[in-house]
């Protein structure tokens, strides 16, 4: 038992290591992927409201490696993994956060992002990405936010949900760049990532009590233009509650918030 917890240990050990050494690595998109033309397809196609990815492209455009190596790591025969897929999938996931974490500004603003998830969501579902699917990628986000909030915390801020992570690209872009590294390195799937990550944060937060946050930001200060200031000043303040994505869209009062059941 003492070996296991040992390798534990030292697992997560890596994996933190890993992370931070991976922040000041660019994120290249793939020769034969151009997810941004992708993107604009899918958006075009569904006729999709385009202010969130107008607000958070850079954040977005990050996560598409990800979602696509979490998806491809699960080897699921029936799922078509093709760009369009990816780009459908980390779009509505992002979306329905946004909704879940309440921060449309008016009921209309509401309404229309209600009805673009339920057009991606009907899209997912024709390429064999089921609503289980949408769910497990969404705790993928917020088990991402977490680590954000633990490097955030120590810099004095708090990032309370999922959307508040997007708003501070500087620091999100290395974080995301990390996270691509130990998805491929550690074959981490929609299924392993949340309890690998809960980890990796224990290995983080190991490496800020022995070398300090500081260390963490001279490690990407070079490649982003970023500073414990900047990062102190400009993220967002923390949003109202969360509704949980396992009740969203369950309401009778409500019946346009049924976007997501169980097949």
């Amino acid at each position: 038992m003492k070996i296991q917890r040992f390798k534990e240990y030292d697992l997560t050990e890596s994996m933190a290591s890993n992370f931070i050494n991976s922040f000041d690595k660019m994120l290249l998109e793939s020769d034969e992927t151009n997810y941004k033309k992708v993107q604009k397809k899918v958006v075009d196609d569904l006729k999709l409201n385009t202010r969130l990815i107008a607000t958070f492209g850079a954040g977005i455009g990050a996560l598409y490696p990800i979602v696509d190596g979490l998806i491809r790591n699960m080897s699921i025969s029936s799922i078509q993994i093709t760009p369009e897929s990816i780009v459908l999938l980390t779009i509505a996931s992002v979306t329905i956060s946004y909704l879940e974490e309440k921060r449309f500004k008016t009921p209309e603003e509401e309404a229309l992002l209600i009805k673009d998830s339920q057009s991606m969501l009907e899209e997912l579902k024709m390429m064999g990405i089921g609503n289980g699917l949408v769910k497990k990628m969404i705790k993928g986000l917020e088990s991402i936010k977490n680590i954000f909030s633990l490097i955030g915390k120590h810099l004095g801020t708090v990032a309370n949900g999922i959307i508040d992570m997007f708003a501070y690209t500087s620091l999100l872009i290395p974080i995301m760049n990390g996270v691509l590294s130990i998805v491929g390195k550690y074959e981490l799937n929609l299924e392993t990532l949340p309890q690998n990550f809960l980890g990796l944060a224990m290995g983080i937060g190991t490496i800020i009590a022995k070398h300090g946050i500081v260390s963490i930001i001279n490690k990407i200060k070079s490649k982003f233009p970023i500073n414990s200031k900047e990062v102190l000043d400009d993220i967002e303040t923390p949003s109202s509650p969360i509704q949980k994505f396992s009740t969203f869209g369950e309401t009778e009062k409500d019946p346009n918030m049924d976007l997501i059941k169980e097949q």
